[in-house]
């Protein structure tokens, strides 16, 4: 199992990134490697909410389908996410900082068959497009009008 745990901290009130965060229609304009992604439940978001989308990583485009395992409100939330034999937990925690927000990412991944041949240089990438989408993040939320 492969983990990535990234930080990044945003000038923005946590209740603001949580919002912005947690809302699909906003993934692929933070998250490099999200092209596409949709809210696929009915209802407001909670646990048990589900996905789907596209991730583009190594060249290859991964569809998968993911479902709301924690929910708390500009607390934390978390998901599983599967994708063929790929099979990632995220969780994202929020935490208040003086002037703003420390934003946390973690990934657990799981890979099998072909993937876990190359899950080394999986991970690898992953760990780059997140730190890229955590710089991108920040900087939309920090430049947007209050």
């Amino acid at each position: 199992m492969a983990r990535i745990d990234e930080s990044i901290e945003i000038k923005r009130p946590v209740d603001e990134v949580f919002a912005y965060t947690t809302d699909a229609e906003n993934w692929s304009k933070w998250q490099s490697f999200i092209p596409e992604a949709a809210k696929t439940s009915q209802g407001p978001m909670d646990v048990g909410a589900t996905f789907e989308g596209v991730s583009r990583m190594m060249g290859r485009s991964l569809k998968w389908t993911a479902i709301t395992s924690k929910y708390e409100p500009n607390k934390k939330w978390a998901k599983d996410i599967a994708s063929g034999s790929l099979m990632i937990e995220e969780q994202v925690t929020y935490n208040p900082v003086e002037g703003g927000m420390n934003f946390n990412i973690v990934y657990n991944m799981k890979a099998g068959g072909f993937l876990k041949l190359i899950s080394v240089l999986l991970a690898r990438s992953m760990r780059k497009e997140t730190k890229r989408s955590l710089a991108n993040l920040k900087s939309i939320l920090e430049t947007q009008t209050r």
